[in-house]
């Protein structure tokens, strides 16, 4: 049984690397696939680039809309039985499509993701993230708790389409967080398929919507403070074992990030429930984020990111910084 398997890709001025992002496509081992290509209102060469492939994919343009209206155009034009999301300065590994859609013969979920890695603009790896060696694997097929601890990226994902039409497509008035907003309407309560590969290479670089877009903290803000406020007492327990135990860890979890209403919301239930517990290791993994967010503002003030960048102590950095984040 081979389903189709629909590889959407949504792309606003993405030429510098659209190209190595369908070609990654193309290349995947899995081959009952389709490309299709939603330029969401381009102003450089982003459809010369699209129509060079001729018919090796499906393309669409539209005015700017932002990501969500992408991203729905495509959902709404697909003849997949399987979503798969690729954005336009990211890559597939050829595995990926495969390796989802063998994990998902026999399993009720219809949904997969996986580890990724991350690169930079130049595609030099800067770190993995390797799920099951930061958390049991045991809890990586409940839905909420990939999101929660926030370990999920939306282009690992391999998605039935009835999905969709169970609980709608993305939230078209949101602009950075739409992703997330629709997991946690989608995976609540599903049990999810997680596949322990490194499937994809995530681009980091200083265009990307969540650095650009200026309302980008207000947004993860909100939709913390709404998922949190959300959460049953049933699933703190599921994650976690006990109430207590899940707002201390997701308190500790939140202290990593600039949600300081949704930390300060976590850290008010986990005070209710008797206070935090002490554990030495997180005294010390914070001691080193602080003396690394110290870090990275100085380089800032001195205006020397694009050299720092360059240098291998960006590179050490980056992976320090996401063995302290995570467990």
């Amino acid at each position: 049984m081979t389903p189709l398997v629909s590889i959407i890709i949504p792309v606003y001025n993405g030429d510098n690397y659209l190209t190595e992002a369908i070609d990654s496509a193309l290349a995947q081992t899995y081959e009952n696939i389709e490309i299709i290509i939603i330029n969401d209102g381009s102003t450089d060469k982003t459809e010369k680039i699209a129509l060079s492939y001729s018919d090796k994919i499906r393309y669409y343009s539209k005015e700017n809309g932002g990501v969500s209206t992408a991203l729905n155009m495509g959902i709404t034009l697909m003849y997949g039985e399987y979503f798969s999301w690729l954005s336009h300065d990211d890559l597939y590994l050829p595995d990926k499509v495969r390796s989802q859609v063998n994990a998902l013969v026999n399993t009720p979920s219809g949904i997969a993701y996986s580890n990724y890695d991350v690169i930079d603009k130049n595609g030099i790896l800067l770190a993995t993230m390797d799920i099951a060696k930061h958390y049991p694997q045991y809890d990586l097929t409940f839905g909420l708790f990939p999101i929660l601890r926030q370990v999920l990226n939306g282009c690992t994902l391999l998605i039935h389409k009835s999905h969709f039409a169970r609980v709608g497509n993305f939230d078209e008035r949101l602009r950075s967080v739409q992703d997330y907003d629709l997991w946690f309407k989608m995976f609540r309560g599903e049990k999810l398929t997680y596949v322990n590969e490194s499937l994809v290479r995530l681009r980091e670089h200083g265009t990307q919507v969540t650095h650009k877009y200026e309302k980008n903290d207000i947004e993860s803000e909100q939709l913390w403070i709404d998922m949190l406020k959300s959460v049953t007492k049933e699933e703190t327990i599921r994650i976690d074992g006990t109430e207590r135990d899940f707002w201390d860890k997701q308190t500790a979890f939140l202290w990593y990030t600039r949600y300081e209403g949704a930390r300060l919301y976590a850290k008010e239930r986990l005070k209710h429930l008797g206070g935090r517990k002490f554990f030495f290791i997180r005294f010390v993994k914070r001691a080193l984020y602080k003396t690394l967010s110290t870090i990275s503002q100085i380089v800032r003030m001195l205006g020397i990111q694009s050299l720092i960048k360059k240098s291998k102590l960006f590179s050490w950095g980056y992976k320090l910084w996401f063995r302290v984040r995570y467990k």
